[in-house]
């Protein structure tokens, strides 16, 4: 049944406003069914005392109904794989004048979330059961979406499903982070994970072509990001893990929530600057080179500069703001998508004064080309050298 807004109720445009946001939240067990996060916008009326929010599986009919409070939430267990649910909220105020009903929104629950063992199906290991990446409009079958930040509030997939928060819903997300954890070092040496698994659980690659560790070491001869679900003894996810390699380190930090920071390579003229709210957890960050053994960048013999900001593929709540020496005054600059294997332009970029300054909120492998490189098209090789006109470093010391 439906409610009108009663004559005296002082609240104005309230529900017709609200927008409503349907999460797949979890399943406790294909007996218990899946449960549903219902979120919408709140409203700011004096009088305001709480939300009711209706659902059921016929369109305007609702059998069931939930009282939120004041919350903006409400997590919605018990419903059936195959079957669409219809939600609806309603206001209501001290007086006990209820609104009509907002906009409804619907769901279908997918099937087949659930295995043999009544636990939810995980085809490709990353942490998120089949159905709910599915409702997301991830892929089932591609890890890597995990560490996706589907909604840009700076948190990725697996964590705001992992804490029960919303990744379509910038304002829906977790106060801390201890579901993502962030390892970097250089390329064959030995990484000792013991920090980072202090409760001794089984880490485990989540892809095949990533080297098992040992003894809670591990060791690579190339660089990259290799991820790891690290699991209890249940084989439940604990956490997920990414250690990053590159070929040489020249600086390393550490971001910690509430503190600015500022790591210089003094060589390169390499500068990177991080707000303090950058991120809710504790991050290790680096600069690094890629193809080289005695420096921490690159310089191609078009004047093309290469470095590595790590962990590879962190995401930002706010960008990073990075600054490199450079002598052009209108250089292209861009960053490595792994995910799609190609190069993205980076906007925000100026250049000035002999420095080159751009924003990102996302790390990884970035190039700033020269103007004289971008005009000719001239083919990037590996070499050394000072590089060609335009270049775009003070110096080029061993390089």
């Amino acid at each position: 049944m439906a409610f009108e807004k009663e004559p005296d109720m002082k609240m104005t445009n309230v529900i017709k406003k609200m927008m409503m946001v349907m999460v797949l939240v979890g399943i406790v067990s294909v007996a218990h069914g899946a449960t549903v996060r219902i979120s919408w916008n709140g409203n700011s009326e004096s009088d305001l005392a709480g939300y009711k929010v209706y659902y059921g599986t016929t369109s305007g009919s609702y059998s069931t109904t939930v009282n939120a409070g004041l919350n903006t939430n409400v997590d919605i267990p018990g419903l059936t794989e195959g079957v669409t649910y219809y939600f609806a909220v309603t206001a209501f105020d001290t007086s006990n004048n209820e609104s009509g009903y907002s906009q409804e929104a619907h769901a279908t629950i997918p099937e087949g979330l659930g295995n043999q063992d009544g636990l939810p199906t995980d085809s490709d290991l990353d942490g998120i059961p089949d159905g709910i990446e599915t409702l997301w409009g991830l892929n089932p079958l591609n890890p890597m979406d995990s560490l996706m930040d589907s909604d840009g509030d700076g948190v990725v997939n697996l964590v705001e499903f992992m804490a029960g928060t919303s990744p379509v819903n910038a304002t829906d997300y977790p106060i801390t982070d201890n579901i993502l954890k962030d390892v970097i070092g250089e390329v064959g040496e030995v990484i000792d994970l013991s920090s980072v698994n202090a409760g001794g659980y089984t880490i485990v690659p989540l892809a095949n072509a990533y080297p098992a560790p040992v003894n809670n070491t591990i060791t690579v001869n190339s660089p990259g990001a290799y991820l790891y679900n690290v699991i209890d003894s249940e084989s439940l996810l604990v956490y997920r893990l990414r250690v990053s390699f590159t070929d040489e380190l020249s600086v390393v930090g550490e971001f910690q929530p509430g503190s600015f920071l500022d790591i210089v390579d003094d060589l390169f003229g390499i500068r990177v600057e991080l707000p303090e709210n950058a991120m809710i957890r504790q991050v290790p960050i680096g600069i690094g080179g890629t193809g080289t053994v005695s420096s921490s960048a690159v310089q191609y013999e078009d004047g093309t500069f290469e470095f590595d900001i790590l962990p590879y593929g962190l995401i930002l709540s706010k960008p990073a703001v990075i600054t490199v020496d450079c002598d052009d005054p209108n250089p292209i600059v861009k960053r490595y998508d792994s995910a799609n294997d190609t190069w993205v332009d980076v906007s925000n970029v100026t250049a000035s004064n002999g420095e080159v300054n751009f924003s990102s909120d996302q790390l990884g492998t970035f190039k700033v080309v020269t103007s004289e490189a971008a005009e000719y098209q001239a083919p990037v090789t590996d070499g050394g050298g000072s590089g060609g006109g335009g270049g775009c470093f003070i110096s080029t010391a061993g390089i």
